[in-house]
């Protein structure tokens, strides 16, 4: 029996392997649970999971300014979380914001340039409304210190023409909303979670504005973004995913079944969950309150495709995004990053 450590978010797909629903015979797997601005700090800056959940973007970044044995991972094909978090996004009421379409020209915060829904937003502002990164002024609601940015490298080697402004530890994105000094921002709303009040506070800072009920903030999607998924979706043919999974190369190269093994894992924990999925939708649904029969049709019978071929096309477009920007100076390739053995899944 093989032991690992196996770090994750907090995700109704994962939830059959944390509780044991789901084992392995030659894998023992001992979960770290943690919040995703945590974990990937922790993955880029000390290195310490044998597998673990990883953001898309930061890992094409990664894998190609790592250096010796730094960031040695390769990344399997298993897909747990979509790209929404940006639709939380608040605009100041003053701004004249009505849609996305508005926000050429504008100052807006996101809590790391680097991260993949930042990228997948910069994507929706192309591809709906030709809106280049270069338009924007964007602002970093992390400090340096804690900005998965800077630790690839992004404070000293900013990609080209694109404004980049990292915050001080006095400022925060909720107060420049508020006061003016932003135009849009999300992540700005304090977060429930324990684990974000703890270290992920230091990470992703709330300075205390009120956010309900506040007359100079409004949330720019009434609908959660549904509207616009679906107008990407028809133009794309893509439902852009946040995040992956990433093995240490030395442990696969010592066990060669270990990428499969774990594909295979993750797959039925989510497919667990799909069947609990019967009692609580949030395993299943993208949008709250979504009808399944409805998402079916439109996006097809499973909301969350593991494997190479259900996401190649998805993953080609989120690399030539990053390349085109310039956050990667190659053009990363889907047999570069994701193990050889996982390829034909």
């Amino acid at each position: 029996m093989l032991n690992l450590t196996a770090a994750v978010t907090r995700n109704p797909r994962f939830e059959p392997l944390i509780d044991g629903t789901i084992t392995s015979k030659i894998l023992n797997l001992q979960f770290v649970v943690t919040t995703p601005p945590e974990l990937f700090y922790r993955n880029l800056k000390y290195d310490e999971f044998d597998v673990f959940e990883m953001s898309l973007s930061e890992l094409a970044i990664s894998q190609e300014r790592g250096e010796g044995t730094r960031w040695q991972w390769s990344a399997l094909p298993v897909f747990p979380a979509k790209a929404f978090l940006w639709f939380g996004l608040y605009v100041n009421s003053e701004a004249g914001i009505r849609g996305i379409q508005d926000l050429r020209g504008k100052r807006v915060g996101v809590p790391d340039y680097a991260m993949t829904a930042a990228l997948w937003f910069r994507s929706f502002l192309w591809e709906l409304h030709g809106i280049r990164p270069q338009d924007i002024s964007w602002h970093v609601g992390r400090t340096k210190q804690f900005s998965h940015g800077a630790l690839v490298g992004l404070d000293q080697h900013p990609p080209t023409g694109v404004a980049l402004r990292w915050l001080t530890e006095e400022e925060t994105l909720d107060r420049m909303l508020d006061r003016g000094d932003l135009d849009a921002a999300y992540s700005v709303a304090p977060s429930h979670d324990p684990k974000l009040q703890t270290f992920g506070s230091k990470i992703d800072r709330y300075g205390g504005t009120p956010i309900a009920g506040n007359p100079r903030l409004r949330k720019l999607f009434d609908d959660g973004g549904r509207q616009l998924v679906i107008e990407y979706f028809r133009k794309t043919g893509i439902v852009p995913a946040n995040h992956t999974l990433a093995v240490q190369k030395r442990l696969l190269n010592e066990h060669p079944w270990l990428a499969l093994e774990l594909f295979k894992l993750f797959q039925e924990a989510k497919h667990a969950a799909y069947e609990r999925a019967k009692r609580w939708s949030s395993a299943y649904l993208y949008f709250d309150g979504n009808d399944a029969a409805n998402q079916a049709a439109l996006f097809g019978d499973d909301p969350f495709p593991y494997g190479i071929k259900e996401n190649q096309k998805m993953l080609e477009l989120l690399f030539r995004n990053s390349h085109e920007e310039g956050l990667t100076h190659k053009l990363a390739r889907v047999e570069d990053l994701f193990h050889p053995t996982t390829l034909d899944t």
